[in-house]
Formats: structure tokens, sequence, C-alpha cells
């Protein structure tokens, strides 16, 4: 059923190099990733920019007894310099108290508090986290591009990035300040969002391979769901007027042509290849279409495949809530209800990482 109706969307080919050979190997795939993050960023992310930067953190606070004693809470100010440009804006890092070296979540928040309020449960089963509120790297409304990271490139109405390649960027040096500066397990750190943040996870985590897993929530159209034949957002919502802030000028081109897009979302997903990646998504979010979230794990696990690993490991029916598919390097579960990012979701990806050590 998921190949047949996979066949009927008419995706186009994962496998096969822009000379129309066929990607055979991982080494033919390393050149096909190549071909695709060129094409993402042409005509979907943009361009991020190509200076070189100098990034380096400071600690504003410390709280040596956070949430009841349980955690070292630090305010980091991370600064970036380029010989033209300069940015700052500060997150939060929660480390659990006698966990050396612990594995960590970068998780890109909706508001100021660690996790969006769900911090102490994610310090309980061992991780740390380092939060960020997205609106402190750029600001989420036109703004030419002229407020925090924005700054480190000129934009233009073409392939220049959107904000989603923005926020990710930044998250990329937070990426950066950590892996030197704190003591964390550098082969596991996750990227994590929900909605337009789970968007920019994907933009982080499948371009950035320093992060073993990336995880997208509920993220939808421009996220993880596939666009032929998808149900609820399309790009035509996504022209919307903030909304058209997130992508490059060149994605909007394909308004009301979805079935001339060169790409679909299979292909960033693939990218992560052969990282792990989870995707989470509920059964009532049709804004989002969870069935467009699913296929596009199916279509991306071929990649997978190439170096012996199982992508999304289903039987071949669409999956039913309340049982996670955990079996793969694609890990997928559909949970009962609406938009949102809730403690289900938390548990399933943490029971994922436990599973696979990541």
């Amino acid at each position: 059923m998921i190949r047949e109706e996979l066949e009927s969307r008419k995706l186009p080919e994962l496998l096969a190099l822009e000379s129309g050979e066929a990607v055979k190997t991982t080494q033919d795939w390393e050149r096909r990733r190549g071909e695709i993050q060129e094409l993402l960023r042409r005509e979907y992310t943009g361009y991020p920019t190509r200076l070189g930067v100098r990034t380096a953190g400071r600690v504003l606070f410390c709280d040596e007894n956070g949430y009841g004693g349980k955690a070292v809470v630090k305010t980091i100010q991370l600064e970036i310099k380029s010989d033209f440009s300069f940015g700052t804006f500060s997150f939060r890092l929660a480390l659990p108290k006698g966990a050396a070296n612990p594995p960590l979540f970068l998780y890109l928040a909706f508001t100021p508090e660690i996790a969006d309020g769900l911090g102490e449960e994610i310090l309980d089963a061992g991780y740390g986290i380092a939060s960020v509120y997205y609106q402190d790297m750029a600001p989420d409304y036109y703004d030419e591009h002229k407020n925090g990271l924005g700054r480190f490139c000129a934009r233009n109405p073409y392939d220049s990035w959107g904000k989603l390649a923005i926020w990710a960027w930044g998250a990329s040096r937070m990426l950066d300040y950590l892996l030197e500066e704190e003591s964390v397990d550098a082969g596991r750190v996750a990227v994590m969002g929900h909605s337009r943040l789970g968007k920019t996870a994907l933009a982080a985590g499948c371009f950035d391979e320093r992060f073993s897993l990336t995880v997208s929530n509920d993220s939808g159209g421009g996220g993880a769901a596939l666009f032929r034949k998808k149900g609820g957002e399309q790009i035509e919502n996504l022209y919307g007027k903030g909304s058209r802030l997130w992508f490059c000028g060149n994605f909007f081109s394909y308004l009301n042509r979805t079935e001339e897009l060169p790409f679909d979302q299979h292909f960033l997903l693939a990218l992560a290849a052969p990282r792990h990646l989870y995707v989470c998504s509920a059964s009532r979010d049709t804004w989002a279409d969870p069935r467009a979230e699913f296929l596009a794990c199916a279509a991306a696990s071929p990649a997978y495949e190439l170096y012996g690993l199982p992508g999304l490991v289903t039987d071949d029916a669409w999956p039913e809530c309340g049982q996670p598919l955990h079996e793969g390097y694609i890990g997928y579960h559909l949970r009962e209800g609406a938009h949102y990012l809730g403690r289900y979701d938390w548990q399933q990806v943490i029971s994922y990482r436990n599973r696979w050590g990541i």
C-alpha cells in the first residue's frame, strides 16, 4: 500500500544523479547528496552566508542548583563575528548534575523558557538541553534581514537565505560553541523543533552532519511532509505575509505548480543518512498532514539502505496512534491530537535515543 501510494504521487527520483546515472553505492550517494544540497539551497532554503565567522561564548549567569538542585543552568551570550558583520544572541544550557559529558538536545524554542517549559522531564531522563528562543537569533517578521543573524548576508529576491536557514545557521553556531567549550557528548547532540521550528530543525540537522539526530514535530509543509498530493498547507499558504520570509524567493516560483518542483521533502530528509532522523506527527493535525509526513519518511529510506541500514521500519500500512516505529534509522510516531509538542512526543523521542544510544 505504501509503495503504491508513493508511486501515485510521482515523486522526483531520489537515487538518480543529475546526469541520469543510477545511485547504487554510498560513493554515488555522496555525489548525489551534494547535488541535493545545492538544489535545496537554490530553490528552497536559500544559500547561507559564505562569510567566514568566529564564534565565542560568554557565561552571563550560572545557577549551580537549577531545577531544585538537579542541574547546572547557564545563560550564555553567543557572539559571532566576521570581517564585516557582528551578531549576538543568548541561549540557556541546562546540564544534569552527576552526568559527565551527557547527551544533549539543542532545542529551538518558541519562548525563553527552557524546552518551552518541559526541561525538568528531559533532565530527569539524563539529557542536557541547549534551548534558544528563536526570535533572539533573527526576528520572525519582515526586517529586510537587517537584524540579528540576517546581517551576515545580503538579501536578494531569488536565492539568498530565508529565515529557516538563518535560524538553522544560528543552531550550528551554537553547536560550534558547545562542542568546543562545554562538557557534552560530541557524538550525541540532537537538534529538535516544532512546527516552523520543526522545519528549522530539519534545515539544521539535515545539512549539518555533526548532529547525531534530527527531530521534527508536526513540521508539515516545507518541513517533513511531501508537497505532492498534500492536504492542508500548500506552497500558496506558505506565501502568507509572515511565512514567505522563511524560504528563498525561488521557492515561490512554484506557486500553484507543485508538480513541477524539482524536489520534494524526501530529498531533505534523505540528507540525514546515514545519521538518525525522527519525525513526529499528530492524527488531527490535518494542516501539517501526518500522512504526507509518514510517506516522506518511507520515500527517504532508500538512502539509508545504500549503507546497509534500515530506514523507516514499518508494515505496509498506515501506522496506528500510540504505536511508535523505533526499529530503524528513521523513527516515527503518530499520536492522537492536534498541532502541539507535548510530553508524549518528548517521551517517544527520548525512548528512541535511549534505544539507539544516540
